[in-house]
């Protein structure tokens, strides 16, 4: 094996070893959210194991299909120990139950296919159905990875903490970095396959590096909510006073308006103005504001004043910032569009 050979591996390899080992830190780490710190573990784990497969076929022939099909399938392990892990780090009461195995229904799947696949299946089966297998297990990991990570964006407007959501962001970013190695060692003729674990290894360090260096980990114990129990006469209060803002001060036209806005008017955190909105209206803050728009703008599309006006004007009117977000959030609340219900209005 040729000295650059040799240096891919070690810096590779390093990697994985590294992986594992943080694995098994944070298996037992006890600071913070210890569900958080083992569902991390476990993604870890995974991904380590993936990534030492590729260093082992990027060097070497002589493994078994079976291994390298059955570790293909484990990617879709990965975007649901993501999308759980973000789950454990903001919602106050996650807990894992049976119902969360079904989203690895798939990995196990995609594991015992491999484990079936014989070397003769390599000519005797159609390209196609492994182009298919291909295409799947990546997709399947590209799809729970932007969803999850819509789910964090939801979850930084309703009132995420500030290193939850850049701690999130950044394993987002992570894997999506390792997705696209992946995909682009499928053009091993341009792409060399080794470039993948290679990408790994400094992506693994460079996290690690950050997350140490600022302490992320023992400051994630569910902080979306963590400040101190609100009352029911002091949620009460603030709740009536929320109720005022937008009924008499009709604030929800704001364009600007954000959860930290309305918490520094109110004078409380947004962490508490998040739960108090949620506990009382059963709606996250946007869905809270949405509905006060919408019903708005039901009552201005009745107004003579505004029947020439068009639906875009009257949705700058009540307070959203995009023709598209009204109409989304229109048919959300009321099952048609605005326009359907202003012509449905004039028969």
């Amino acid at each position: 094996m040729r000295a650059a050979d040799i240096m891919l591996v070690v810096i590779s390899g390093l990697g994985v070893i590294h992986g594992l080992l943080l694995a098994v830190f944070l298996w037992v780490y006890r600071k913070g959210n210890a569900l958080s710190n083992r569902l991390l573990s476990a993604l870890l784990l995974v991904l380590s194991l993936r990534v030492g497969k590729s260093v082992f076929l990027a060097f070497t022939d002589r493994i078994d299909i079976k291994i390298i099909f059955a570790g293909l399938g484990t990617i879709m392990a990965i975007g649901p120990l993501y999308y759980l892990f973000i789950l454990s780090c903001t919602r106050k009461s996650f807990r894992l139950a049976t119902r969360h195995l079904l989203h690895f229904i798939p990995a196990f799947i995609g594991f015992g296919i491999g484990l079936l696949l014989e070397e003769h299946h390599t000519s005797t089966l159609p390209l196609g159905f492994f182009v298919s297998l291909f295409i799947f297990y990546y997709l399947h990991l590209l799809i729970y990875l932007l969803w999850s990570y819509r789910y964090v964006l939801q979850q930084k407007a309703a009132g995420l903490s500030a290193d939850t959501f850049v701690l999130l962001r950044l394993f987002f970013y992570g894997l999506l970095v390792i997705w696209v190695a992946y995909v682009l060692n499928l053009l091993d003729d341009v792409i060399p396959y080794v470039v993948g674990p290679i990408l790994y290894s400094v992506v693994a360090y460079a996290i690690t590096f950050i997350v140490i260096s600022r302490g992320y980990l023992s400051r994630i114990d569910h902080v979306k909510y963590r400040t101190t129990p609100v009352s029911v006469e002091q949620s009460e209060q603030i709740y009536a006073k929320v109720l005022k803002l937008m009924v008499e001060e009709k604030q929800f036209q704001n364009t600007d308006l954000t959860l930290k806005s309305l918490s520094e008017s109110l004078h409380v955190s947004p962490q508490v103005l998040s739960q108090v909105i949620n506990q009382k209206s059963g709606k996250n803050f946007n869905g809270f504001v949405n509905a006060f728009r919408i019903e708005e703008s039901k009552r201005l599309l009745h107004q003579e004043a505004f029947k020439n006006q068009t639906i875009a004007a009257i949705a700058y009117e009540v307070g959203f910032n995009s023709l598209s977000s009204f109409n989304t959030a229109f048919k959300k609340h009321t099952g048609e569009t605005p326009q359907t219900y202003r012509q449905q209005m004039t028969k």
